[in-house]
């Protein structure tokens, strides 16, 4: 059975790096890979002001853009899920019975000047498989 490799995307040059990170490693241990788009309803106090479909509809084209935007042919399986909820949980949930866990060490959420992500730092500590941080050069 090949393994299964889960990774964050986002869209920020740290998810895409953990992606090109996350397939290079399945390409060398005939894996699978699952990236994951997490993302939350907005807060907003007028019912109905966001059609849940619709918003699971833009993030499912979402992820498939931007994983075909830095693996233009992919040399392994890769699944691309929308999850609903804390990026955290979802990523944690997702990589359950995962054999690795691959991340970008900051992704849109800001403070940049922080040197490890809240999500990254979360899933590091509460996954059950190994997870990997991608850091970008000059990263400190």
């Amino acid at each position: 059975m090949s393994e299964r490799i889960v990774v964050g995307v986002d869209g920020s040059e740290h998810g895409n790096a953990a992606l090109r990170w996350a397939v290079a490693e399945a390409v060398l241990h005939s894996s699978e890979i699952v990236a994951v788009f997490a993302w939350q309803m907005p807060l907003i106090g007028i019912p109905g002001a966001f059609d849940r479909d619709e918003m699971e509809r833009l993030c499912q084209v979402f992820v498939d853009e931007a994983v075909a935007a830095v693996i233009d042919v992919p040399p392994v399986p890769i699944t691309k899920l929308v999850a609903q909820g804390d990026v955290s949980a979802s990523l944690i949930e997702a990589a359950r019975d995962a054999d690795m866990l691959v991340l970008g060490s900051r992704g849109r959420g800001g403070f940049v000047g922080l040197k490890l992500g809240s999500v990254s730092q979360e899933c590091a500590q509460w996954a059950a498989c190994p997870v990997v941080i991608v850091k970008q050069p000059g990263d400190v």
